[in-house]
């Protein structure tokens, strides 16, 4: 009996190993459309097993190299939406794979003859889910954001709600002296305030995108 039940436990597990497809491809946001406005759905959401929170492997048919991440912001009952955390220089489209993580062991049949004795375990601390992210562009040598920004900051502040955690990520770089991305964490930090979001965060790890204008992130964890 105990076997027979460790069987149906394997059986959901593979079944959630079945590979999800990118349906759709949404862009939203005014334009200019960049690489982070990107919404992509999945045939699959909470009766596949997802969660808010997870992360996908993206890869193309045929093709061993993931593309990246998708980690899943929207679960909702036959489909969800992911945003993309890329590993390479392609971006997913319409029809690629995400897979979940492999299964990479089988269960041990149990022993029948020897009664488990019951052990008291450490409580886990739950890991933090990813943040929500949305990418500003500067211009060269301004620190100061365009309507354009402030427009999308709004939205996000409406979109995710003003709780929270928040923080602003203003990548180092070589090419950009440390002056002017401290003008522009304050700058961002002062937008933040006026929509009643403090205290707001600087983070200051490298980081890079594609484009030719400076990037920063907004970050917020529920």
């Amino acid at each position: 009996m105990r076997w027979f039940l460790v069987c149906l436990g394997l059986v959901g597990v593979l079944h959630a190993q079945v590979s999800l497809h990118v349906v759709a491809v949404e862009r939203r946001g005014p334009p200019p459309y960049e690489t982070a406005d990107r919404i992509y759905r999945l045939d699959g959401g909470q009766d596949r097993g997802l969660r808010v929170g997870d992360r996908l492997i993206v890869k193309r048919a045929g093709e061993v190299t993931a593309l990246g991440h998708l980690w899943v912001t929207v679960a909702q009952d036959h489909q969800s939406e992911a945003r993309f955390e890329p590993t390479a220089s392609s971006y997913p489209m319409k029809g690629d794979l995400a897979p979940r993580e492999e299964l990479k062991w089988m269960p041990e049949p149990p022993r029948l003859d020897v009664a488990p004795i019951p052990v008291a375990s450490s409580p886990r601390v739950p890991a933090e889910a990813p943040p929500r992210e949305g990418i500003l562009y500067f211009l060269p040598q301004q620190a100061e954001l365009s309507p354009a920004g402030l427009k999308k900051l709004e939205g996000w502040v409406q979109e995710w709600g003003s709780g929270g955690r928040w923080a602003i990520q203003v990548p180092t770089t070589k090419a950009i002296k440390a002056t002017l991305q401290n003008q522009r964490a304050d700058s961002l930090q002062g937008a933040l305030r006026a929509l009643g979001i403090e205290p707001v965060q600087v983070e200051t790890e490298p980081r890079t995108t594609e484009g030719q204008y400076d990037p920063t992130w907004i970050r917020h964890w529920d």
